[in-house]
């Protein structure tokens, strides 16, 4: 049987590994986004199974705190990329290179 500290071993790698893949290949902001909000998620379940056979409730409550910043910088960068769309009519982060101001 397989232990549980392994298993979560497995998911987190599972998604930090997803999130960087997702981030080395798009071009897409966007996709960008969901890419780091996937390795953010991953790294919160690493607190969290990293202090449960220890009955650590201060890592419930920074990822808590975690998951609250986690928002306001995706509405900040979700506005951000709005505002360049606006500009450059395209998402490819290629074409964002070319914007001024």
């Amino acid at each position: 049987m397989i232990s549980e500290h392994i298993l979560y071993s497995f998911c987190v790698a599972g998604l930090i590994f997803t999130g960087f893949y997702c981030i080395l290949t798009r071009r897409n902001v966007i996709r960008l986004l969901i890419g780091l909000e996937i390795i953010s998620k991953g790294i919160c379940l690493l607190l969290i199974a990293g202090s449960y056979p220890h009955n650590i409730l201060l890592a419930q409550a920074l990822v808590i705190t975690i998951i609250v910043i986690e928002v306001c910088v995706m509405a900040c960068g979700l506005a951000l990329v709005i505002k360049a769309y606006k500009q450059s009519g395209s998402l490819d982060i290629r074409t964002f290179s070319r914007l001024k101001g």
